[in-house]
């Protein structure tokens, strides 16, 4: 708006100042939302053009390979799982050689819904008959004819220095940690038995 225009109305010129800045000021705050809308305008654009870069990239992965790859690493813990349990009942009943008969057993052992042997009572009992030599008797000793129940003599059964996981020639630390944990007296046997050998 003009002053010259305001003049021509006949308009006072004490009013024409009072107009002139009301609608600078209206003005000027207009300016200034559509200045505002603008950069939120941009911030969307920036926004939108990142969300669909996104999805692009999104849209470029297998779903189906990430399921099987999925699925693979969950057979593979309840796998570790089994296995953990079936080493750690082996261990608990005198097993001399745990991977020995983890391989000779293969996948025959069943297990229950928890990963649990299933029945390990039964279990341990024929595997026991099947495999008397890697276990200890009642008595320390071996099962099956070498142990020293067949004979009058005084034997101690003594663990191999390649088996014993305190010895120089068998040192193994993961061994010794799960002895350590799961049987704290064959632990002992066996360090003392690596002592005396040295």
């Amino acid at each position: 708006m003009e002053r010259k225009f305001l003049e021509d109305m006949g308009i006072e010129k004490e009013n024409i100042h009072k107009i002139l800045d009301q609608n600078t000021a209206e003005i000027e705050a207009l300016n200034t939302r559509i200045k505002t809308k603008d950069t939120e305008i941009g911030t969307l654009r920036s926004d939108l053009s990142k969300a669909n870069t996104k999805i692009a990239e999104l849209e470029k992965v297998d779903v189906e390979e990430l399921r099987n790859q999925l699925q693979q690493e969950k057979e593979g813990r309840e796998k570790d799982r089994k296995e953990f349990a079936l080493r750690e009942l082996l261990q608990k009943e005198g097993c001399k050689d745990v991977d020995y008969l983890l391989y000779k057993l293969g996948d025959t052992v069943e297990f229950d819904e928890k990963g649990a042997v299933k029945d390990a009572e039964s279990f341990i009992k024929s595997t026991k008959e099947k495999y008397a030599g890697q276990f200890q008797d009642d008595k320390g000793g071996a099962g099956g004819t070498g142990s020293p129940g067949n004979f009058g003599r005084d034997h101690k059964e003594r663990t191999p220095l390649e088996k014993n996981p305190y010895s120089k020639k068998g040192w193994n630390l993961t061994e010794q940690m799960k002895l350590e944990l799961s049987d704290p007296d064959r632990a002992k046997k066996l360090k003392e038995e690596a002592k005396a050998a040295e």
